[in-house]
């Protein structure tokens, strides 16, 4: 197999691999959204839910921003 079909298939490995952290990222968006009522009172907010949430859309951010490097060096490899 040559190298640009090897990197082709990379390639499509890490959009379905994108697509679904981008998932992941948008349901942990509302989860905060939701655990942050406008409606409420602060004092009604759930700080462990909040926390909980907002570190692991952080965590997911990240890898959502090493997938995007990933396929930057693989489209500039390609020529796309």
């Amino acid at each position: 197999m040559s190298e640009r079909t090897q990197y082709m298939g990379q390639r499509v490995e890490l959009r379905q691999q994108r697509q679904r952290v981008a998932l992941d990222c948008e349901a942990l968006r509302d989860r905060l959204r939701l655990a942050l009522p406008l409606a409420e009172e602060v004092s009604a907010i759930d700080r462990e839910v909040v926390v909980n949430a907002a570190m692991a859309l952080h965590e997911r951010l990240g890898e959502l921003q090493g997938i995007d490097r990933k396929l930057a060096i693989l489209n500039r490899e390609l020529g796309d």
